[in-house]
């Protein structure tokens, strides 16, 4: 067996040494960091003892080659590209796409939409302008889609605006609304809640790194026996999203929504904050729109979304530099 190392300032540029010099025959044994770089190690059987694997490894290797491009795309960080992309290339998938959704599935969590009811609360949390309101207020559209009542809980009432929207969204979706300013506040309009209503809490804007700003929140979902959950938007760069969500989740919060997916082209930043939080998808924000602006996030569509967008002109340029 024949055995070398590619290295490459990406896994993409490394996988792509592999192919040229090794062909499609080749079997990826690791990938591992290096200094400024990715080193990948991989090897080539004789071809007597090629005629005898089953199934050909040129699956493998373009799973491996595919998903290290959209990786690099969505500047995911490298470590955990590279665990993502280990997973991937051993999968044996006949389709590079489900490959990578295995992937995405060993390394995220994900959870149903369909399992918010009327059981227990669930309050949003987020930085100011994650869109926490608008998100809301998708919940509550998506109760009345299942046929179920909602109950809108508003901690942001005293927002520039915030008291005007929040009744706008909850009158056009037909969902009660409460404003409540303190966490005895939320703690009262929540357990006076109807059996059969799925109540959605509203908080301010939090800055993650405040202690104290997130201590209030997570008084206030333990005194209305809330779950938390956390909205972020697309775009950010991977190790803010990251520290923003270990900060959320030490606070309580155990499920992510993120939101702009429409207005951002890289979500390495998302991917990030999930894995080292440990929160699980729930659903995404992809349009302004209330009515059908929230879907369902899995395996497989995440990594449709992932693996579908493509650098904008800003990018073509900068690659052409």
């Amino acid at each position: 067996m024949l055995l070398r190392t590619f290295t490459g300032r990406t896994a993409a540029e490394a996988m792509a040494q592999v192919r040229k010099v090794l062909g499609d025959e080749a079997i990826i044994l690791s990938t591992q960091d290096s200094d400024g770089g990715v080193r990948v190690t991989a090897a080539l059987e004789p071809a007597d003892q090629r005629d005898l694997r089953v199934p050909p490894p040129i699956a493998e290797l373009e799973a491996a080659d595919r998903v290290a491009e959209v990786l690099d795309h969505h500047r995911v960080p490298r470590g955990l590209a590279d665990r993502i992309l280990n997973v991937a290339a051993g999968h044996a998938a006949d389709d590079w796409m489900m490959a990578f959704a295995a992937a995405l599935d060993h390394e995220l969590h994900f959870k149903p939409l369909s399992e918010l009811g009327p059981e227990r609360p669930v309050m949003l949390i987020g930085p100011s302008g994650a869109g926490k309101s608008v998100t809301a207020a998708k919940l509550c559209a998506c109760a009345r889609l299942a046929e179920a009542r909602s109950l809108l809980i508003t901690m942001d009432g005293g927002k520039a605006g915030g008291r005007a929207q929040a009744e706008t969204f909850t009158k056009a979706l037909g969902a009660r609304l409460v404003f409540a300013d303190t966490p005895e506040a939320v703690a009262v309009a929540a357990k006076a809640r109807e059996a059969d209503e799925i109540a959605v809490i509203d908080t301010v804007g939090c800055n993650p790194f405040d202690p104290i700003e997130r201590s209030v929140l997570r008084e206030a979902a333990e005194a209305a026996g809330a779950d938390l959950i956390m909205v972020l938007p697309a775009g950010g760069d991977s190790a803010e999203a990251a520290d923003a969500a270990l900060a959320f989740a030490e606070a309580g919060a155990r499920c992510l929504v993120p939101t702009r997916l429409d207005a951002a082209r890289r979500f390495g930043g998302l991917i990030s904050a999930a894995h080292v939080s440990g929160m699980s998808f729930l659903a995404a924000g992809v349009s302004r729109h209330i009515g059908g602006g929230l879907i369902a996030v899995n395996p497989v569509s995440l990594a449709r979304l992932l693996a579908t967008l493509e650098p904008f002109h800003a990018s073509t340029l900068l690659a052409a530099d």
